[in-house]
């Protein structure tokens, strides 16, 4: 599982097995000392959505984050811990290049500005440090398609979250090499995208 948690309070993550995504979240929190609670939020599922409430639970700064909500009449167990990768001093310019995987690829300024095609669809926007001037290693993804009839609608915007992350080189226990993860959705939640790209 990979999770995002903004200054804001906007909580997402990204669920799977291996290198298959089973579900996501996104959510808002509210904290208190070493606690949350959900305001509100939703899980998908496949092609299904279902809302999320009765959230609550505690977390340690830069540790853990535990608790569960309620969606689709199931309770949901959080069980997060604080990756290293969070720890990396990043700027700007970090995820300045070009990132790819698959029928993905984009390509990202020194400002943050990128275009590319997400999965066959052309697709402009912006991949920015979420506090700015800070080395935290959060970024806000925001997005639009440029390519008529495709999943992500020209005209739509599409906002979420993006962190660079390590993936081991093959073969290798020692090396590994810089990648970033996204999820991000509509405004309307009507359309859920993710992945993870590596640096080319």
């Amino acid at each position: 599982m990979t999770a995002f948690l903004d200054p804001a309070g906007n909580l997402s993550y990204i669920n799977g097995l291996f290198s298959f995504v089973t579900g996501t979240f996104f959510g808002t929190i509210s904290t208190t000392a070493s606690s949350w609670s959900l305001l509100n939020g939703f899980e998908t599922f496949s092609s299904l959505s279902y809302t999320a409430s009765l959230g609550s639970g505690t977390f340690a700064a830069n540790r853990t984050f535990t608790g569960s909500y309620t969606a689709n009449s199931q309770v949901v167990n959080l069980a997060l811990n604080y990756d290293p990768a969070n720890a990396l001093a990043v700027t700007q310019s970090s995820v300045a290049g070009t990132w790819a995987q698959g029928q993905t690829t984009i390509t990202v300024d020194n400002a943050g500005a990128f275009t590319g095609t997400l999965q066959g669809c052309g697709v402009t926007g912006t991949l920015t440090l979420t506090t700015p001037g800070s080395s935290k290693n959060l970024y806000t993804v925001s997005l639009t398609g440029t390519t008529a009839g495709c999943s992500l609608r020209p005209g739509t915007t599409y906002t979420g979250s993006s962190a660079i992350t390590f993936l081991p080189v093959s073969g290798s226990t020692t090396l590994y090499k810089r990648s970033i993860v996204y999820l991000f959705k509509a405004a309307d939640n009507s359309l859920v995208g993710y992945g993870q790209l590596t640096k080319q």
